[in-house]
């Protein structure tokens, strides 16, 4: 059976979910896939005392809501892209949605940020937070305010030192087959006053271009860059970002094979990030 690229879209009728539309809409242009906009309603322990009506009759009174919003949703998404829209149920949203991405053989999950995030920066929520611990597939997160560009122009790949980045540079070469972008590989350093960084980072970085050189075959310009500051967030913040961007960090190695677990580092990249973040899994396909 003929895999048909998806982006398991996690929906809610809140700027939170046009953001993550937002977001499928830009991952979609720039891969040609599809998305599968999903709202998880909760699943019924009980009919709320002051609804007079039956379990059956209350769930179906709130699936018919949930498919309106969906319906609403639909229409935000421009006649360039694919999708449908499901109401699923399940014990979380973030088990739905994981639910969803294994049901629908996705290549990724799409959440928007929290509201407590300012200036478009990142705040994760509780689906966004349980996701990032427990995910089979990669987590593309949308900053606040996010909306999507005509196209996607440049990836930028934060590339740490430790082991496991291959599996990072192996998703990379996967999501950039063919396409006319551009990729940057960028290490942060953390640099104190006086100090001068690590040449271990420059040469990690000809390492990890060497590898996904080998391996590539985008079309695009590749450069590499080490952004240094005293701080992980400062580091992030000297590096020049574009609206057209999308970043790419890998999951930290204390998670379970073939999971996401957020490391300290991608924690703290989230702070001054301006542009989507997509985590990716250890020993991601």
């Amino acid at each position: 059976m003929t895999h048909t690229a998806n982006y398991v879209v996690a929906y809610e009728a809140t700027e939170r979910g046009r953001e993550a539309i937002e977001l499928g809409i830009a991952l979609a242009r720039l891969t040609d896939s599809e998305l599968r906009i999903c709202l998880v309603l909760p699943q019924s322990t009980g009919v709320p005392a002051k609804v007079p009506t039956s379990a059956a009759d209350y769930e179906g009174i709130i699936a018919q809501q949930a498919q309106l919003w969906l319906d609403e949703a639909i229409q935000k998404v421009p006649a360039d892209v694919t999708a449908t829209t499901h109401v699923l149920w399940a014990e979380s949203t973030s088990e739905g949605l994981i639910e969803a991405a294994q049901a629908f053989d996705s290549d990724r999950i799409v959440v928007g940020a929290a509201r407590s995030g300012l200036l478009q920066r990142f705040s994760i929520g509780s689906v966004a937070n349980a996701l990032l611990h427990a995910s089979p597939v990669p987590v593309a997160l949308a900053p606040r305010g996010y909306r999507a560009p005509e196209r996607i122009s440049r990836i930028t790949c934060a590339i740490g030192t430790r082991s496991g980045w291959q599996a990072l540079l192996d998703s990379m070469v996967s999501i950039s087959e063919g396409l006319d972008v551009e990729l940057r590989f960028v290490t942060l350093v953390e640099v104190g006053a006086g100090e001068s960084r690590p040449v271990t980072s420059d040469e990690h970085l000809l390492t990890v271009l060497d590898y996904f050189s080998e391996r590539e075959k985008t079309e695009g310009i590749l450069s590499t860059e080490v952004a240094e500051g005293p701080t992980v967030e400062a580091a992030v913040e000297a590096l020049g970002w574009r609206d057209d961007e999308i970043a790419f960090v890998g999951s930290s190695r204390l998670a379970s094979p073939s999971r996401i677990f957020l490391g300290t580092t991608a924690n703290r990249m989230l702070h001054s990030l301006p542009v989507p973040l997509i985590v990716v899994p250890n020993d991601a396909a």
